[in-house]
């Protein structure tokens, strides 16, 4: 028998992946509530959250999280900087944020390190959030990814105590064209960051991108690939964020066709499931930012153009990155962590034992997976960095005794 959460699913409509074979690109603009954030659904409105992600490609979700919830996840972001950046870092001294920062700051994302505190935990086996996720992929049976958080520093009017005075720091701003694809629509690889990827290595490109789509693992024209975050404070348009071109997924086969040459220079890029948009692009002039409340989940299919835009205000923008996907999709498994990766102040619920991939799900296909043989390579990607993690956080507290 499964979960009563298991038991008490909606059974969903049959999802639409569309071809993306349009001829012209259709806008898909999302609607603006009177507060200036993206009009959202609640978690019961199962049908409307899945014809609205059907036309744009992308939806919100609220109140996924409590307020507490987002709390305590904030918390957590500022022990995870100080713990495995900077024990200097302090949330209410901005002097402190201006030097030893994580890698790819600039992207609005706090380095490339799994956030593994308790509430981050917490939150990839929430109810809700899962809920969302089921809804559009028509799946109950899913695992979860261990990924990052995602945070910008304000860049105006910014007050610094020691000095006693508000400043401004455009060079905290995130990159301010940043566009791109996590999949080859050419290839039909899509990112597999935070999951263990089954087939070649995530960075190695395709041998024969022209027929590269007839390998199984390389399904991302074919099955649903969606990715998401978490707002963790409201994210005002002026805080940064979130931007995409809504309604990509029903042109992107056209789009790949007129632009296959990008396509070939990404696959023997430093990372061939990703894309970056061309300047020039005339898709460009179609972006959408997308500010969200505290608390609310955005959903985006992976065929959708998207990016950061800058913070130009004096509050933090900060996120969780979250993604689910089928047991059923080939090309990944859930990432090979071990219990004692895990803080020993969180607890595993049912249905976290599954997202996490400690127990199967109960279809045939789903214990079939559970047993497959495990990719050395990522099992040897996830026993350095659980090495160079404890190291960290050792000599840390070795410096706060001495």
């Amino acid at each position: 028998m499964g979960s009563t959460l298991e038991r008490n699913l909606v059974k969903l409509p049959e999802i639409h992946l569309s071809a993306g074979d349009d001829e012209v690109f259709e806008p898909a603009s999302l609607p603006i509530d009177s507060d200036g954030f993206i009009v959202a659904f609640t978690i019961e409105q199962q049908e409307e959250i899945l014809k609205f992600f059907e036309r744009h490609g992308v939806v919100v979700v609220s109140n996924v999280l409590t307020n507490e919830q987002c709390e305590r996840s904030i918390d957590d972001v500022w022990t995870f900087l100080q713990e495995l950046f900077n024990p200097d870092i302090q949330r209410d001294k901005p002097e402190s944020w201006s030097y030893r920062w994580p890698s790819f700051s600039k992207l609005g994302i706090l380095g490339d390190t799994p956030w593994l505190y308790p509430q981050a935990c917490d939150n990839r086996q929430n109810a809700n959030i899962y809920q969302v996720f089921q809804t559009l992929l028509g799946d109950s049976e899913l695992i979860v990814n261990i990924t990052r958080a995602g945070l910008m520093r304000p860049t105006k009017d910014i007050f610094f105590p020691s000095l006693n005075k508000t400043e401004d720091r455009e060079n905290w701003k995130t990159v301010s064209e940043w566009l791109h694809l996590d999949m080859n629509p050419l290839t039909g690889r899509s990112t597999t960051y935070g999951f263990e990827h089954v087939a070649e290595g995530h960075f190695d490109a395709s041998k024969n991108p022209l027929m590269a789509q007839n390998v199984p693992t390389n399904n991302g024209m074919r099955v649903r690939k969606l990715q998401g975050i978490v707002a963790l404070a409201d994210c005002r348009e002026e805080d940064g964020g979130f931007h995409a071109v809504p309604g990509f997924q029903n042109f992107i086969s056209t789009w790949t066709s007129q632009n296959q040459q990008v396509c070939l220079d990404a696959n023997q890029g430093g990372d061939p499931t990703t894309i970056q948009i061309p300047k020039n692009d005339p898709i460009r002039k179609h972006i959408q930012r997308m500010p969200i409340r505290k608390g609310s989940l955005l959903v985006w299919d992976s065929r959708l153009p998207h990016g950061n835009f800058p913070n130009n205000s004096n509050r933090m923008r900060i996120v969780q990155y979250m993604h689910m996907a089928p047991v059923a999709d080939e090309a990944l498994r859930s990432f090979p962590l071990t219990k004692e990766d895990l803080p020993a102040t969180f607890q595993l619920t049912e249905l976290g034992e599954k997202l996490y991939g400690f127990k199967p799900w109960q279809s045939t296909r789903a214990r079939k997976r559970f047993q497959e043989k495990r990719n050395p390579v990522v099992v040897e990607q996830a026993s350095r960095e659980r090495i160079a993690r404890d190291m960290i956080i050792a000599e840390l507290h070795k410096q706060n005794k001495s």
